[in-house]
């Protein structure tokens, strides 16, 4: 059942703004990469993917952060 299913069983309407499935698959994302938890990662990044993420789009969720604390950009490497 989605948020919005639920908030409408309890007479919430439903939530406009930033909060998306997609945004919350972000932050589970970069949860699990906080956390070095391979298997939420991979299962969060299927997620993501599923809902039209790009790759793009999660690496620059998770190297912003990264680059902030580290006071330093992040060197990508692109895959064969």
């Amino acid at each position: 059942m989605t948020r919005d299913a639920l908030a409408s069983l309890v007479g919430l309407g439903s939530r406009k703004g930033l909060h998306t499935e997609a945004v919350e698959e972000l932050v589970a994302i970069g949860a699990a990469i906080a956390s070095n938890c391979e298997p939420c990662f991979r299962f969060h990044y299927d997620k993501a993917r599923k809902l039209g993420v790009s790759k793009e789009d999660m690496a620059r969720a998770v190297l912003e952060l990264a680059e902030k604390y580290l006071g330093e950009k992040v060197e990508t490497v692109e895959a064969p």
